[in-house]
């Protein structure tokens, strides 16, 4: 399991002449294992998008310790990537398809001006957001649906069968935070079977563009129905979002 900033990055996923997290870790991985064929992610982040718990595996027949691992990774790549657990399992296990699902958590600063040493991971939204109607915006998330109106549709060659974009959401809702100094920040968290690309972060735009009355929560389910990626804002910024949790 490993942790990172991903502002310095170009997404989880290796990807020639771009900075990546996987990218920056197999080649430490691979200086105390030897060579690696694939390391398989629970799911993919995009560029500025942070992680907390994101799990990763691979095969090896090299004997090592993973505490050597551990320090290694992080001695070299932290804090950028850190290396929070590494421990063997069996053959069978795959860090994306033997999840069950995924948490993300997004971080909205409400406030009356941006704070620097939190402004890598959190959206800073500066007019007052109305959170009861935000959280209006759940509830019609929840279930199975075609959420092809939230994702950034994935580009298939000539005479494929396109993508499903079919989701199922098992939770979703706003919380408030004030801290001692009076500033607010409105945290989204959401789980599910899987999430397609920029899904989380329309949701949250949407959501926000709800917050300042400037859509209706009541118009979530047209939107989900309709199908139709021009129906909603602009997705919110990457950096206020993290992949919190996988579940197995």
């Amino acid at each position: 399991m490993i942790a990172y900033d991903g502002g310095g990055f170009r997404g989880l996923a290796p990807n020639p002449g771009v900075r990546t997290v996987i990218g920056e870790l197999q080649p430490v991985v691979e200086a105390v294992l030897g060579p690696i064929e694939e390391i398989h992610m629970a799911g993919r982040t995009d560029a500025g998008v942070h992680a907390r718990a994101q799990v990763l595996s691979f095969d090896t027949d090299t004997a090592f310790d993973p505490r050597r691992l551990v320090k290694s990774i992080n001695s070299r790549l932290g804090p950028e990537i850190v290396a929070t657990d590494i421990r063997f399992v069996g053959p069978e296990f795959h860090a994306r398809f033997s999840a069950t699902g995924r948490v993300y958590r997004y971080t909205v600063l409400n406030h009356q001006h941006p704070l620097p040493l939190t402004a890598h991971a959190e959206w800073w939204v500066q007019d007052r957001l109305d959170l009861p109607a935000m959280s209006l915006t759940c509830g019609p998330l929840i279930g199975e649906h075609d959420f092809s109106s939230f994702c950034r549709r994935p580009k298939v060659g000539t005479g494929v069968e396109p993508v499903s974009l079919v989701r199922r959401v098992d939770f979703a809702n706003w919380s408030e935070c004030v801290d001692e100094d009076g500033r607010r920040r409105l945290r989204f968290e959401i789980g599910g079977s899987a999430f397609c690309h920029q899904m989380v972060r329309s949701i949250v735009g949407f959501a926000v563009a709800v917050g300042l009355n400037r859509r209706r929560a009541g118009d979530l389910e047209t939107v989900l129905a309709a199908k139709d990626r021009n129906r909603v804002p602009s997705p919110a910024p990457p950096h206020g979002l993290t992949l919190w949790d996988v579940l197995y």
